[in-house]
């Protein structure tokens, strides 16, 4: 049985241990990519899934970025716990407790070729909004969703 907890402030700003998750979670990545931002995000937001033991099954992190934008920078699920969900239910937590807090609109970004993410973002509701090749040479897609009605789970 998996607990869901949503830190936030100083809380959210976990870089070892989002550290360590994200060398497992994700092939080849740098943990400059986390530490170098982390510190100068603004209002950090942390959904994390754990097991019982207080492990890490997945997270979604996120920031404020303007008065009404809150964008979903970094999540992932363990690799050995994924196709169960747990990202569509970290979304759907992070995407109530923006609503929550009276952002208007989510933004998140993915490269093209994570087809499992793609899909995800659409069928939670996003639409793609923009399209870019970042400084690594990577296809990005760019999706945004109006956070209209409190409580509407998809």
């Amino acid at each position: 049985m998996l607990r869901y907890e949503v830190l936030t402030g100083d809380d959210a700003r976990r870089a070892e241990e989002l550290s360590a998750f994200c060398r497992v979670a994700f092939d080849g990545f740098d943990p400059l990519y986390l530490t170098d931002r982390l510190p100068l995000i603004a209002d950090p937001c942390l959904v994390a899934a754990r097991f019982g033991d207080g492990s890490m099954a997945g997270f979604k992190l996120g920031y404020r970025r303007g008065a009404t934008l809150f964008y979903s920078w970094l999540g992932g699920v363990h690799p050995g716990c994924r196709r169960q969900g747990i990202a569509r239910e970290l979304s759907i937590r992070q995407h109530e407790l923006a609503r929550s807090q009276g952002y208007e609109f989510i933004e998140t970004r993915t490269r093209a070729g994570n087809s499992a993410m793609l899909i995800l973002n659409i069928s939670l509701g996003f639409r793609i909004c923009g399209f870019e090749t970042d400084r690594s040479g990577h296809e990005v897609v760019t999706f945004r969703k109006e956070l209209l009605r409190q409580g509407a789970r998809p």
